[in-house]
């Protein structure tokens, strides 16, 4: 390479860093990143005004400087441990939560503000082209008004617990005429009537604040005989001589009411029954909870039907390739997604992962793959196709959002694939000859992270027997019982062991594979993969 092209590869780096660091500045988290050597790369302005210390004062620091402006010494912070070995990490600071590479935490700083702050952060390492790490990033908040005000709950909690536990739920009695015994503090509180005024009353007054009229309740109907309960009220529970029903009252309440109630007999010391007592509670709102919970679920069930929708029914035949496909969402619905587009002779690929989980991946998935697929067809290179969904998407991203994405054209004339990979998990490849692995490079960061990012295509070409395996890293950082991840090498030997099937049946064993090693474990991340074999 002579100076020139140096040069201009030099130029086109910075210009990429710059665009990052741009970016990063306007985060609204706090947000810094350090080399390898610990020096500061960026420092953005959410951390200029958490920290009060400006970027020019700290970019291109090392010696833990960024660490001053916390603890007040110079001392690692959670981007120099995740640059650690996960062995020393694990050993050494047990108390931090792993996430794939990432480290969390949430520790008080006695040094930071006027009277020490609760801090939540969260540490990455950054990767060179090849793969490499070349650094880490941190972003902080300071959660400190979220944690006085959790302590404060707790303690009011508390306080009412205390007290909940020495008082019954809303409590009255009558006696066998009728005539009302007790009315506590509870039930002058849920009903607005006092005790005063109800206390000696009979004639059904202690119907009226519930059902505006005079009528029996279910204290009443405790004390009727058992057949007549049985042949009149068959809709009540019973356990042994206590009666309880749940009942709406659509005259207790501005909207009505639902009410929990349990009445059970009083017996003299001669087992004759004197009365009954009865306790009310309002289980309204547990109620609505629920039924708006119940809403929420069918709607989330419509959605995932939608969102199943717009992956392909099936897969269109390409001459010399076999494929399969698969995706599963962790939740209801997911930002994963596949697709195929045809050509003439030739079969367009795509694998994705959004940013995020459930309902704002599943829409941002929608916005993606519509994007893509638009792209895709009016355009026959896969940089074109990148660039300009890359473009579109960068635009209605509001929230920060992006998507990693893998596009390939398999060609059925020259057994080729053409890709080019926008931040994606590299796929496998299993050359049939050797059993050996290549890792499809990325050539270009995810979509929707910069606008005007350039992407680079590859080509490779694919031989009998070669297994291409497209895949999410929902597959490599599954995790079992242990909080053991999965790993490329596992992954690497299920392909390795059932090459020999077809597409589908390679399929089958990983994902089969994956189940084993979950043991159980709950789904944390969607799973998408598509497999490719050349025949």
């Amino acid at each position: 390479m002579n100076i020139t092209q140096r040069k201009l590869a030099e130029e086109k780096i910075a210009a990429m860093k710059q665009r990052l660091a741009d970016v990063i500045d306007f985060l609204p988290d706090a947000t810094l990143a350090i080399d390898k050597q610990g020096i500061v790369l960026t420092w953005n302005r959410a951390m200029e005004k958490m920290t009060g210390v400006p970027a020019v004062d700290m970019v291109g620091k090392g010696d833990y400087e960024y660490a001053l402006p916390f603890y007040g010494i110079r001392r690692p912070i959670l981007a120099d441990l995740v640059l650690l070995p996960d062995e020393v990490t694990e050993k050494k600071y047990p108390y931090l939560q792993r996430e794939g590479n990432t480290l969390v935490i949430e520790i008080f700083i006695p040094t930071f503000g006027p009277h020490g702050s609760y801090i939540w952060a969260k540490a990455t390492p950054l990767y060179d082209s090849e793969g490499n790490i070349a650094g880490s990033i941190e972003s902080i908040r300071d959660i400190t008004d979220r944690k006085k005000a959790e302590e404060k709950i707790a303690a009011m909690k508390q306080r009412l617990a205390d007290v909940i536990d020495f008082l019954p739920d809303a409590t009255f009695a009558i006696d066998n005429h009728g005539k009302v015994l007790t009315w506590n503090k509870a039930i002058e509180k849920m009903t607005g009537a006092s005790a005063i005024d109800m206390i000696g009353k009979g004639d059904y007054e202690y119907a009226l604040p519930f059902y505006g009229i005079r009528r029996p309740i279910l204290a009443d109907l405790v004390l009727l005989p058992d057949e007549v309960i049985e042949k009149k009220y068959s809709g009540l529970q019973r356990d042994d001589k206590t009666l309880i029903s749940e009942i709406f009252i659509p005259t207790f309440g501005p909207t009505g009411s639902f009410i929990w109630a349990k009445a059970t007999p009083l017996f003299n010391s001669q087992g004759d029954i004197v009365g009954a007592i009865e306790s009310i509670r309002d289980i309204t709102d547990m109620r609505r909870t629920e039924q708006k919970l119940e809403r929420s679920k069918s709607e989330l069930r419509i959605a995932s039907d939608i969102q199943r929708s717009f992956l392909p029914e099936r897969i269109p035949p390409i001459s010399g390739f076999d494929l399969a496909a698969t995706s599963i969402p962790a939740m209801e619905v997911g930002g994963d997604f596949y697709d195929f587009i045809p050509g003439d002779g030739k079969l367009g690929m795509v694998i994705a992962d959004v940013s995020g989980k459930s309902v704002p991946a599943a829409l941002f998935m929608a916005l993606s793959r519509t994007i893509v697929r638009v792209n895709a067809t009016h355009h026959e290179k896969g940089t074109d196709v990148l660039e300009d969904a890359n473009n579109m998407i960068s635009e209605d991203s509001k929230l920060g959002m992006f998507v990693t994405l893998f596009y390939g054209v398999l060609d059925q004339n020259s057994h080729s694939l053409v890709y080019a990979n926008a931040g994606h998990p590299p796929p496998l490849l299993m050359r049939a000859g050797s059993n050996g692995f290549e890792e499809l490079e990325v050539t270009g960061i995810a979509l929707g992270a910069v606008g005007g990012a350039k992407y680079e295509e590859r080509r490779v070409d694919l031989t009998f027997g070669d297994v291409l395996v497209l895949y999410t890293d929902g597959v490599n950082e599954a995790v079992n019982g242990n909080s053991e991840q999965y790993g490329i090498e596992r992954f690497r030997t299920i392909v390795r062991e059932s090459c020999h099937l077809c597409a589908q049946g390679i399929l089958d064993k990983i994902l089969g594979d994956i189940s084993q090693f979950s043991e159980g474990q709950a789904q944390f991340d969607d799973i998408t993969m598509v497999v490719v074999k050349a025949v």
